[in-house]
């Protein structure tokens, strides 16, 4: 039956990809007119642009966004989130203040899906809020939660922070590294790995690369910023999408 079902919807699918041809569609539709009926609304019905919210209150929380801050339209910020100057946040990251503060400090970076969150109270006794501190960078698919990254700091990609975990100022994680629950970073440090464990002491040069990076960051996202903006071009999509489906401006009629 289970097979029966899948093969039904597979052939609901073909339907409604061929629906406009007439033939073999036309022939499905007429015997099981009830199995493609929903899709084919679904399709006939299907929105143009989505209607996902970037930033959503919750409750009383109000995320705050500065005004020159980019959030990437697929990014989702809820609840009691602060996102200062300059930050960029990508595309499909989640900010969620639900149950503690999350503060962005300028000129920081979020990358793409990552998770920003925070528990309602910290197993250390700290803090249990989530803070990135100006000109740091988080990679991207990392999860930090109820943790600290000090200000020009930068943890790599697929990184997780746990609860109370703290990186102190001009630090580096590489990628993939776990930090458990109060972990301690020193400052001008690398660590990396599962658990991390310290690998060697920054140079200079490393060190003055780090706010480096962040405004290349910061640069890099400008661009995208740009199409969001009133004399962005996309007014373009928008027109062919509108002669896609035909749409047609309906004139109104003043009284004279």
């Amino acid at each position: 039956m289970i097979g029966n079902m899948r093969s039904l919807r597979n052939l609901g699918s073909a339907a409604v990809a061929l629906r406009p041809a007439g033939g073999v569609a036309a022939t499905l539709h007429r015997i099981f007119p009830r199995a493609f009926s929903t899709w084919t609304e679904k399709a006939d019905n299907a929105d143009v642009y989505c209607r996902q919210r970037t930033t959503m209150p919750l409750g009383l929380a109000v995320p705050t966004v500065a005004r020159d801050a980019y959030v990437a339209p697929s990014a989702v910020i809820v609840g009691d989130v602060d996102v200062f100057d300059r930050v960029s946040v990508g595309y499909s990251c989640v900010l969620r203040g639900d149950l503690n503060n999350v503060s962005i400090d300028a000129y920081s970076t979020i990358g793409d899906k990552t998770v920003v969150h925070a528990a309602r109270t910290s197993p250390t006794g700290m803090d249990a809020g989530t803070y990135v501190g100006i000109f740091s960078t988080i990679g991207s698919n990392c999860v930090l939660r109820s943790c600290t990254v000090k200000r020009h700091s930068v943890v790599g990609n697929n990184c997780i922070l746990m609860e109370g975990s703290v990186v102190e100022s001009k630090s580096v994680l590489e990628d993939g590294t776990v930090l458990p629950p109060g972990r301690f970073i020193p400052s001008g440090q690398l660590w990396g790995g599962n658990p991390a464990t310290y690998v060697r002491d920054l140079s200079e040069d490393e060190v003055a690369n780090i706010e480096q990076l962040a405004r290349s960051h910061e640069e890099d996202y400008k661009e995208h910023k740009a199409q969001f903006l009133p004399y962005s071009n996309a007014y373009i999509e928008a027109d062919e999408l509108k002669e896609k489906f035909g749409y047609v401006k309906e004139e109104i009629a003043y009284p004279e």
